[in-house]
C-alpha cells in the first residue's frame, strides 16, 4: 500500500475507482512511471494469438486495434500479463466443481493469456485454485458483478483474534448450519465450504445457501460491500439499514420462523432446532458445531427475520501457465518455451494456500 502521493487526490484522479484503502495511490505511482519511461499504452487493442517461428520460439503477437488486425514483432520476447479468468464462466466450468461462481473482479479477465499460452504448448498449474468468498447476486441479471458481503476484518489464529461481530449465520436448504461463517481469511477462503457435491442427489447442496439474520442484526451494519472499478457500470450503493435490499428483493423479510422456513423451503421444526441451537451456543459463548469464534457470535432472537441467497464469489484466480523462477513459460515436458514469459495473476505460483497479501507482491516481483 501507498499512504499518499504528493499532489494527488485519488477521488478526483480516479473518480470511478471504489477500491479499499490505498490501491488507487499505488496505481498512480505505476501510471507516473509508465509516463516517465515513455512506455506506449494501447487501449481497446486486445491481443489475439501468439506468433511462433519454425523453431517454436515466440516472435510476436497478433493484435486487434482500431485499424484492424496487425502483427507486432517482439525484439526480445513476449510477456503475458493478462490476468486470470474470473469473467469466463465456461473456463470456470472446465476447472472448478463450484457452479456458478459470481465474479467480483475485472470484466476483462477472460483467460486470454491462458489460451495464448496453451496454443503454443504451455503446461498449466493451479487451475482449481482461486481466492474468493461468498456474497449476493444483484437483482438485475445483466449486472456483471457479485455483491460481496461487507468486509469484516481478517484474523490470524494465535496472533490476532477477530474483533468484529457478524450479524448472520449461513443455512443450507434444509435449514441447517454447515460451516464457520467467519474463518480467519474470509475474503479469500470463505467460498471453500460451499464446494461440496452430494453423490446421492448429484447436487451442490450449499449453492445457493442462505444468510439469515434478525431485526437486531439488520440494524448492525450494511450486509453488502460493493467494491469494483469500472467506468462503464453504474455502481450499486448498498443501503445503510439494509431496507433498500428488502425492497429490491436481495433480502426477504419474514415475520416468523414459519415464514422463514417457507422462504428456505425447509421444515419449520428443523429450522427452529437450528435457531435454538445457535442461540444456546451464543449464550454459552462456544460454537461446538463449527468452531466460529465466540467474539463474532450474535443470537437470532428478535423477529422479523431476513434472508438472502448466497453464492460463491471469486476475487482472483491463481491458475494458468506453468513458469519457472525467471518467469519463463514451461511446456508439459518441463522445457521453457523460447521467448515467452509471464507475470502476475495469469499463472500465479500460489497453489492451495492463502497467501496473505502476496498476490500484489507477486505481480510486482514477477514483472
Amino acid at each position: 500500500e501507498i499512504d499518499s502521493v504528493p499532489g494527488f487526490d485519488r477521488k478526483t484522479g480516479y473518480p470511478h475507482a471504489r477500491s479499499l484503502r490505498n490501491g488507487t495511490n499505488l496505481l498512480k505511482v505505476l501510471e507516473d512511471n509508465i509516463n516517465l519511461r515513455g512506455i506506449e499504452v494501447r487501449f481497446s487493442t486486445p491481443a489475439g494469438r501468439l506468433i511462433t517461428g519454425d523453431d517454436g520460439a515466440v516472435h510476436g503477437v497478433w493484435i486487434d486495434g482500431p485499424d484492424g488486425r496487425r502483427a507486432v514483432r517482439a525484439r526480445r520476447g513476449v510477456i503475458l500479463a493478462c490476468g486470470g479468468f474470473e469473467s469466463n464462466p465456461a473456463m470456470q466450468r472446465q476447472y472448478w466443481q463450484l457452479n456458478p461462481v459470481l465474479s467480483a473482479a475485472f470484466r476483462g479477465n477472460t483467460g486470454d493469456g491462458l489460451r495464448m499460452a496453451v496454443d503454443v504448448g504451455a503446461d498449466l498449474w493451479h487451475m482449481w485454485h482461486f481466492h474468493g468468498s461468498y456474497g449476493f447476486r444483484h437483482p438485475d441479471p445483466d449486472f456483471p458483478f457479485a455483491i460481496r458481503m461487507k468486509r469484516l476484518p481478517d484474523w490470524v489464529p494465535e496472533i490476532r483474534e477477530p474483533a468484529a461481530r457478524m450479524s448472520y449465520i449461513l443455512l443450507d436448504r434444509r435449514g441447517q448450519r454447515f460451516m464457520n461463517e467467519y474463518d480467519p481469511y474470509l475474503q479469500d477462503t470463505g467460498h471453500r465450504p460451499l464446494d461440496v457435491m452430494d453423490p446421492a442427489t448429484m447436487r451442490q447442496p450449499f449453492i445457493p445457501c442462505y444468510a439469515v439474520l434478525d431485526e437486531a442484526g439488520r440494524k448492525m451494519y450494511p450486509l453488502g460491500g460493493v467494491v469494483f472499478n469500472d467506468r462503464d457500470i453504474v455502481p450499486y450503493e448498498w443501503s445503510a439499514d439494509n431496507l433498500k435490499e428488502v425492497e429490491n428483493g436481495i433480502l426477504r423479510k419474514c415475520d416468523s420462523v414459519e415464514d422463514l422456513a417457507g422462504a428456505l423451503g425447509c421444515q419449520t421444526a428443523q429450522l427452529e432446532a437450528t435457531l435454538d441451537a445457535w442461540n444456546a451456543a451464543c449464550a454459552a459463548g462456544q460454537d461446538q458445531a463449527h468452531g466460529r469464534p465466540s467474539q463474532t457470535m450474535v443470537p437470532l432472537a428478535t423477529p422479523p427475520y431476513y434472508v438472502g441467497e448466497i453464492w460463491p464469489v471469486v476475487s482472483n484466480t491463481q491458475g494458468g501457465p506453468v513458469h519457472d523462477a525467471v518467469q519463463r513459460v514451461i511446456d508439459p515436458y518441463g522445457e521453457p518455451i523460447a521467448r515467452l514469459y509471464e507475470a502476475g495473476e495469469v499463472g500465479s505460483i500460489w497453489g492451495h494456500l492463502y497467501l496473505s497479501g502476496a498476490n500484489l507482491s507477486e505481480c510486482f516481483i514477477g514483472g
